[in-house]
Order: C-alpha cells, then sequence, then structure tokens
C-alpha cells in the first residue's frame, strides 16, 4: 500500500495566498484547533481541497464563536502528469472530467447543518491544477484501502495552474440563485438536471432540503416535488 497524505502544493498555494490576501497568519490554533489561517479580521480561513466533511466538527466548534470562511477549489480544469519513480515525466494529457459549480453539492453533505450559521461563509474557487501521478511497476492499493480495482500509478501532489471565478455562498438567497425557479413554483430533480445542475440535481436537493433553503411539497406519481419558499417566508 502507498501513503499519500501530505499538504499539496494547490493547498499551500492557496493557503499562502489567502494568508497575505487577508493579512492574516497561518497555522494558528484557536479553541484547541489547528487553523489554516486567521486573518487580521479575526476571521477563520479554512482551505480543504479535498472531502469537506471532514472538517464537520471543526466547523461546528469554531462557529460558535468566530466567523468561518471555508474555501473550496473547485477543479474546472485538470491537465494528468505521470511520471516514473524517479521524476522522469512519461505522459501529460488534459482530463476530460471537469467541476461545475453544481459539483459543489457533492461535497456539501456533511456540513449541512452550517450552511445557514450566521458566522459561515463557504467559497468556491474555480481552478485549473495540474495532478502528478506516479507510474508504478505493479498494480497497487492506496493507503485508505480506497481502490476497488487495483492501479499501476498514485497521486503524488496536485499544483495550481491558475484561479478563476470566485462563488460566495452566504445566507439562503446565496444558494437558491443558483435555482432557475421561481419562489412558489414547484419542481423536481429532473426538472432542476434538465435546467442545467445534470447529475448533481438529486444531491443538490437533498442538501438544499436538509439546511432548510427548499421545502418537499408532494410526491406525485414517482417524482417528488420541491419548492422554494415564497419571498417574506
Amino acid at each position: 500500500m502507498i501513503e499519500t497524505y501530505n499538504e499539496s502544493h494547490l493547498h499551500r498555494t492557496l493557503k499562502i495566498l489567502y494568508a497575505e490576501q487577508s493579512g492574516g497568519l497561518m497555522e494558528q490554533e484557536v479553541e484547541g484547533k489547528i487553523c489554516d489561517i486567521v486573518a487580521e479580521s479575526g476571521e477563520i480561513i479554512e482551505i480543504q481541497t479535498g472531502n469537506i466533511g471532514k472538517l464537520a466538527g471543526k466547523i461546528a466548534r469554531l462557529v460558535q464563536n468566530h466567523k468561518v470562511r471555508l474555501v473550496y477549489p473547485l477543479v474546472t480544469e485538470k491537465y494528468i502528469e505521470t511520471l516514473d519513480e524517479k521524476g522522469a515525466l512519461l505522459s501529460k494529457r488534459k482530463s476530460p472530467q471537469k467541476a461545475v459549480i453544481y459539483s459543489i453539492f457533492r461535497e456539501l453533505t456533511g456540513i449541512y447543518p452550517w450552511l445557514l450559521h450566521e458566522n459561515f461563509l463557504l467559497e468556491a474557487l474555480e481552478v485549473t491544477v495540474t495532478e502528478k501521478r506516479i507510474r508504478t511497476p505493479k498494480p497497487i492499493q492506496l493507503a485508505n484501502k480506497s481502490r476497488r480495482f487495483l492501479r499501476n500509478w498514485y497521486k503524488s501532489d496536485k499544483e495550481l495552474r491558475s484561479a478563476g471565478n470566485t462563488w460566495i455562498f452566504a445566507g439562503a438567497a446565496s444558494y437558491t440563485a443558483l435555482l432557475p425557479f421561481e419562489p412558489g413554483k414547484e419542481f423536481s430533480v429532473r426538472d432542476l438536471a434538465n435546467a442545467g445542475a445534470g447529475k448533481n440535481a438529486s444531491l443538490m436537493i437533498w442538501v438544499l432540503v436538509k439546511a432548510g433553503i427548499i421545502t418537499f411539497r408532494e410526491k406525485r406519481g414517482k417524482s417528488n416535488y420541491y419548492v422554494l419558499p415564497a419571498i417574506g417566508e
């Protein structure tokens, strides 16, 4: 098995960037938690390049007494470089996989209770990255045993190439702005998928319902229908 845990170039670069922008200090302890950045304003900034759900406990504690900004780099373009074990480049290609803003809801299932907390802000930063992979002599399993099928490579790093648009989510209106439906108008998962969310529609609705941002209205046939609260509700 290969152990691949370390701070990636992507995480380190964004941490430095946000520390400079906020006039903050990196790797600061707050209430027994090591935080990526404590800004000059006192805001805590966490950069999470992987599973956001792993920060659930940390967020739950910190938002009680502090403003918390969670920055998530949304990979909208990715290049893959494969190297041998000595570091020589074997191949380079552009990945067909790309995230869209709706993709972020796949990361929010573990933190939905705090999406509307007055001290919580989510920032999705669109980025282009280079993922570096090391070719191995034979197929291997990863340390976390996450592979269903063994592969003859493992990820060694992820580097930031460029940053683009920023999406800010703070309060219900910032989330419902992604929904192309009028308040009070019913819609289903299929409606949302056809409106642009695609395969992300089901999880997006799940998160929004759990967070209390939209509500379940009724089931008709095999489809559930949801609604945005009317203005003033």
